[in-house]
């Protein structure tokens, strides 16, 4: 959080009219990716764009800090300490995110080891997935004056405000960001958004590293039904913890670590023209190499589009994706000027008429995506074909790119 240039009046005023579920794109910072294959970054919510950086976002490289802070209620009393619930969401998120940037991100968070007394009974804030604008503000308003008075909010990066997860009035389906159009002033800190937890316990597999993935301004990626009922995951099925915090290979994808500037140019291989070009991809979730990274591709990228790219990568049981069932080079589609929720990344099938993992997948029809040795994928719409060889020494593949 950026401290405030003056000391406000009071911690929240005229709340309702600064909530949105959409952020400018505000100033940029220096260009971080090489220009043929990146895509332009646009004012959508969470764009894909990766050739600038949104300064409106913590960059997640080095060290950032978090505070968790717990919030009960008059109608119940609490039957768990915050220690013990911060359990259920550390070590495992700081080892998420340790293992997805290869080391380059230490998510350190305090958690405040105290319930805080909201004011107001849990149903009185009718706390639901698509809440009603008035009550939210009111939750926001009053948990944000109970915070501050607290804890200085401005000394940290990341607020996680955890509701007590017996009360009666807290429904799980309501956990997420909330982001502000403009910053509001609480206490000393001007804040742009707030990881609201309304979690059961147990609270989902992997839901605070999802959640948080918002804060470092990933979209999410999967398709809601129009009345909420039917399939999620059709988009990406388990290959990225933005579509599916339950998936079986929830490893962030390559586009996402280069976005996040965990990965750098020298790890990308760009296909800049017509022609055959061949690559050779190491396993996504594997360690680094240290030195020249020109020699540890972990993605291939042809520019198909003015905001469109094909990417494929290497996809093993290593890492966040231990838990995979199925192993090879992924192939998705990648839009900048597609926002979040409707369908910026598309995983291609490389097996449509087969599916894998029936009985843990989120989605069994894609848990098959990845092509092996000998296989291959046509992209017509693209001109593109991807052609998978043999598996390296290092447990990567070579592959062969023929663009039209």
């Amino acid at each position: 959080m950026r401290r405030a240039h003056r000391r406000p009046a009071a911690v929240l005023t005229a709340l309702a009219a600064l909530l949105g579920t959409t952020l400018t794109s505000g100033p940029v910072t220096e260009a971080i990716a090489d220009e043929p294959c990146s895509l332009p970054r646009t004012d959508l919510h969470h764009s894909e764009g990766v050739d600038t950086w949104n300064e409106h976002y913590p960059r997640p490289v080095g060290e950032l800090r978090a505070v968790m802070l717990f919030l009960s209620f008059p109608d119940t009393d609490p039957k768990l300490s915050p220690a013990r619930i911060a359990e259920d969401y550390f070590p495992a998120t700081t080892d998420y995110f340790r293992a997805a940037s290869y080391g380059k991100l230490d998510l350190r968070t305090d958690v405040v080891p105290e319930w805080l007394p909201m004011p107001g009974e849990s149903r009185a804030y009718g706390i639901r997935r698509d809440w009603e604008s008035a009550l939210r503000s009111a939750y926001l308003r009053d948990a944000l004056d109970v915070v501050s008075a607290r804890v200085d909010l401005a000394e940290y990066d990341i607020v996680y405000l955890v509701a007590d997860p017996d009360a009666p009035g807290v429904d799980p389906d309501a956990t997420k960001v909330v982001n502000f159009d403009k910053p509001v002033r609480a206490g000393k800190a001007e804040i742009r958004r707030l990881v609201t937890v309304f979690e059961h316990r147990r609270p989902d597999r992997n839901v605070l590293a999802h959640e948080t993935g918002h804060v470092f301004d990933l979209p999410d990626l999967y398709n809601r039904p129009a009345d909420g009922y039917g399939d999620w995951d059709t988009h990406v099925g388990d290959w990225d913890l933005m579509g599916s915090q339950f998936g079986l290979a929830p490893e962030l994808f390559g586009w996402h670590k280069w976005k996040l500037g965990w990965l750098g140019p020298g790890h990308v291989d760009c296909v800049r023209a017509a022609g055959t070009t061949l690559h050779t991809l190491q396993p996504l979730g594997a360690p680094l190499e240290k030195g020249n990274p020109e020699s540890d591709t972990r993605l291939a990228v042809v520019r198909t589009g003015p905001a469109e790219a094909l990417v494929a990568e290497a996809r093993t049981p290593v890492g966040n994706d231990s838990t995979t069932c199925t192993r090879g080079v992924l192939l998705y589609r990648v839009r900048s000027d597609i926002a979040s929720a409707d369908g910026p990344v598309e995983v291609l099938d490389g097996h449509p008429d087969t599916g894998a993992c029936h009985a843990r997948s989120v989605h069994p029809r894609l848990a098959d995506a990845p092509l092996e040795t000998g296989e291959s994928y046509y992209d017509a719409d693209a001109g593109v074909r991807v052609e998978v060889g043999e598996r390296t020494v290092t447990g990567g593949w070579d592959i062969k790119i023929v663009r039209e």
